[in-house]
């Protein structure tokens, strides 16, 4: 008996030979990401803010609080996108987010209407790129994975939309088709796209990433502010107190001189501050206008609890400051002031 055996198709009767190369190569190639020019500066101008506070306070605390920030936001920036089987790895060095391309709905280049109305609703808005989640009026909540906001990609899927932003868009959009079947509605809108302007950045978008830059600033500066005792004037006819936010003169005529005086602002209840209303406080200086038993007072004070009173003549506020010598100052103002 003769048993003849079935013979198996070949793969290259079914795709050309062409075919299966040109696959081989967009499968598993890296698709590398770039910078655009409000990235950079907000990037850039966050460096510089940082640098600035960081020389201005001198604290070790408030620089490594400046480098996990910048890190972090380094880290969890796009570098590149990869095909790989059916799936897309965007890979950061945080880690790669695996994106499955099963059941897309939408595959196209982006267009300025994409990106109207945009909100940042959490990530970075500039800062390294911009990461997280977004909300536009034509696309809705989606996931951002961009450096790049003109060369953008629009990836939609049963899971939800992913905005991309590889260098080379032609190849990163034919190394997905060869992966997975886009459907036709989406194919003839992406090549009807082709000519349209790409998408720019919106002014949202540089107002969120220099918001974001004044505030990650903001915080970190603000708890470590301590200049130190507040720079004083003295003259025959006026005091003038050198703060950065509130600076303020005093006339000596407005003063009642003969009853200035030394107070103890943790003990004397008429004179401890009960809340802020106008000025900066940390646990390191305070100044402005703060709230005691009497009314509102100017206050300027660093870490200790006796304070010169400089009590009104009038209907003004009274002004409370710290000095080394609290009791010798109170002392020199008299004698300067002695004519008033």
């Amino acid at each position: 008996m003769c048993v003849l055996s079935q013979a198996k198709p070949r793969v290259d009767a079914i795709l050309p030979v062409s075919n299966l190369t040109a696959m081989a190569k967009v499968q598993g190639q890296s698709y590398a990401t770039s910078y655009d020019s409000a990235s950079k500066i907000i990037s850039i101008g966050a460096i510089a803010v940082f640098a600035i506070i960081l020389i201005v306070t001198r604290n070790a605390l408030v620089g490594i609080i400046e480098f996990c920030v910048l890190a972090l936001a380094y880290a969890y920036s796009p570098r590149s996108y990869v095909v790989s089987g059916s799936s897309l790895l965007i890979k950061r060095l945080i880690g790669s987010v695996r994106v499955p391309l099963e059941g897309v709905r939408e595959l196209r280049t982006g267009t300025a209407d994409d990106f109207r109305g945009c909100i940042r609703l959490w990530g970075s808005g500039g800062l390294f790129g911009y990461y997280g989640w977004f909300r536009t009026a034509r696309l809705g909540k989606c996931r951002w994975y961009v450096t790049n906001r003109r060369d953008c990609v629009i990836l939609a899927t049963d899971e939800g939309t992913v905005v991309l932003s590889p260098s080379d868009v032609g190849g990163f959009l034919a190394s997905v088709r060869s992966v997975v079947a886009v459907p036709e509605a989406s194919e003839g809108a992406a090549a009807g796209m082709s000519g349209a302007a790409r998408a720019g950045v919106p002014m949202g978008v540089w107002l969120g990433g220099a918001g974001a830059i004044l505030v990650t600033g903001f915080v970190c500066f603000a708890p470590m502010y301590s200049p130190g005792l507040p720079k004083l004037t003295l003259t025959s006819t006026s005091l003038t107190i050198h703060d950065h936010f509130y600076p303020v003169t005093v006339n000596a005529a407005d003063i009642d001189v003969a009853d200035i005086r030394v107070v103890n602002i943790r003990t004397d209840q008429a004179w401890k501050p009960t809340a802020r209303t106008d000025g900066f406080g940390n646990a390191r200086y305070h100044s402005g206008w703060f709230r005691v038993a009497g009314g509102s007072v100017r206050m300027y004070w660093a870490d200790g609890a006796k304070l010169v009173l400089l009590p009104p003549r009038g209907k003004g506020a009274a002004v409370l400051f710290q000095v080394d010598n609290p009791e010798q100052y109170v002392e020199a103002v008299r004698q300067e002031w002695a004519s008033q």
